[in-house]
């Protein structure tokens, strides 16, 4: 019964129309290609990575994938080549790796290192000088007061409780002066007081004004030749504002002894241990002072009063030489400061 079926099988394809061998090959081949090229997605565009400072230049691919076109014509022609030797296996497995060769995926790029945020850098404090006249001037404002005598003005300080020290030469021949005290809370103006003259002492350029107040006493030190070269900042009011005094900055140029505050002349270098017998100490700085700046301290870079500027220095000539201005050394002030108090005259002394 078998034989029966597989003979009528024969005859009817014998039958049949010829088959077209080439044609079903050619088919096959053309699909499978095309197949393998439809599998192969395409790449999805990865966004461009933001640009890091800095960063690390990335490769360039080395394979350029074809246009589809020529893959195409290229797949066709290898499944053509390989079906008509007659080996279908090769156009069924070969071409699944052919294509991708011929469409490479793009290579990943590496991810960029991530570059570290940079941390914030705090802002430059204020130079050092700056800062250390406006603490002073902070500190201390309140303690210098401006001094008139009739229209002349001067400047003088809190050294003790119940006393302001000026220049001899502000309060001249006078008896009585009167003092302008900063208003409180940093309020333009001033507060007028009457003071009392008591000792004054030409040679030393001081004078001791009894007056009440409740200030504060502005704190002291004796300079000598080892503070050369250090900052200092004065406190005076040339600028005519009662109320609100004026700051100078600069450096002690040197500290000397000469006779007398009057003739000033280049004397010996003063040092803290030397008796000064009867000359005077003088601290010579570079700080602007003014008329107006008389009588005012003058503050080291520790905010301590070292002496109180007195004038400008002057050639031989007679002519004031640029930038140099002098002040009572506190060693000068101490000597005579008592007797200033009781009311003498310490000129001679």
């Amino acid at each position: 019964m078998k034989r029966f079926f597989l003979i009528i099988l024969l005859l009817t394809i014998s039958c049949s129309e010829p088959i077209d061998i080439d044609a079903t090959i050619d088919a096959r081949a053309l699909r499978i290609a095309r197949d393998n090229i439809d599998k192969i997605s395409t790449a999805t565009p990865q966004p461009m990575p933001t640009v890091q400072p800095s960063a690390t230049p990335q490769p360039t691919p080395t394979i350029v994938p074809l246009p589809l076109d020529i893959i195409i014509k290229i797949a066709e022609e290898k499944a053509f080549e390989a079906a008509y030797s007659g080996d279908l296996y090769v156009v069924e497995e070969a071409l699944p790796t052919l294509v991708p060769l011929l469409a490479p995926i793009p290579t990943p790029q590496p991810t960029p290192t991530p570059q570290p945020t940079s941390t914030p850098q705090p802002m430059p404090e204020v130079i050092e000088g700056s800062q250390l006249a406006y603490n002073i001037y902070k500190e201390n404002k309140s303690k210098v007061l401006m001094i008139t005598v009739g229209n002349s003005a001067g400047t003088g300080w809190v050294l003790e409780d119940g006393w302001i020290i000026t220049n001899e030469h502000v309060v001249g021949n006078n008896k009585l002066v009167l003092v302008h005290f900063p208003l409180e809370n940093n309020t333009p103006g001033s507060t007028t007081i009457q003071g009392e003259v008591f000792g004054v002492d030409k040679k030393r350029d001081i004078a001791a004004i009894k007056i009440d107040h409740n200030l504060e006493p502005i704190k002291t030190r004796i300079a000598d030749v080892n503070d050369i070269g250090r900052q200092v900042v004065t406190l005076g009011y040339s600028a005519g504002n009662s109320g609100v005094p004026s700051s100078h900055s600069g450096i002690i140029s040197y500290v000397k002894t000469a006779s007398t505050t009057l003739g000033f002349e280049k004397g010996k270098s003063y040092y803290k241990n030397d008796p000064l017998n009867k000359n005077v100490s003088i601290i010579v700085f570079d700080a602007a002072a003014d008329p107006g700046d008389s009588g005012g301290p003058i503050f080291d870079d520790n905010g301590l009063a070292i002496g109180m500027v007195y004038g400008f220095l002057e050639s031989t000539g007679g002519k004031r030489t640029t930038g140099q201005q002098m002040g009572t050394n506190i060693a000068s002030i101490e000597q005579v400061w008592e007797e200033l108090k009781l009311g003498n005259s310490t000129t001679f002394k």
